[in-house]
């Protein structure tokens, strides 16, 4: 007789005498190794779920041209976003969803100014306040802004 080489299971001649032991003992080894792959699988599976996996929103909005306090810029995430971004003409900004201020990228006449912007939130309402100008408050009258949105995958 001899044995299987990964698992050591009995393997008979012809002329070999089977017994029930040799039976249930390779029967146990082979229920062993797959009750641990099955375990290992499910291991992954469950790893894989919380390996950074989110989900994406796009959306898409038009400026007004309005600014200040009583007009505010607000965006609607169905959801609180892990982060975001909004891409509009001669703007790009950065934020965590719910922070209290973000990163303005405003550029003009060839040159670049970052700032912190401050945001204020009501729920996943989001809202953006400039006394400056529009354009620093994302809301330049007939400008197309992308909000692009990354939130953290439902459980």
């Amino acid at each position: 007789m001899e044995n299987t080489s990964n698992y050591g299971l009995k393997r008979w001649d012809g002329e070999d005498r089977i017994l029930h032991t040799e039976f249930n003992d390779n029967w146990d080894k082979i229920d062993t190794a797959l009750k641990g792959n099955a375990d290992k699988a499910a291991a992954l599976q469950t790893a894989l779920a919380s390996c950074g996996n989110c989900q994406i929103g796009i959306s898409t909005y038009t400026g007004t041209g309005t600014r200040g306090e009583e007009y505010p810029t607000v965006i609607t995430f169905p959801k609180m976003p892990t982060v975001f971004f909004v891409r509009g003409r001669g703007t790009f900004f950065a934020a965590q969803g719910g922070a209290s201020e973000g990163s303005l990228i405003v550029y003009d006449s060839g040159s670049a100014q970052i700032q912190d912007a401050l945001l204020s939130w009501s729920g996943n309402q989001l809202s953006i306040v400039s006394s400056n100008n529009a354009k620093y408050q994302l809301n330049t009258d007939n400008s197309l802004y992308w909000v692009l949105a990354l939130y953290q995958m439902d459980a």
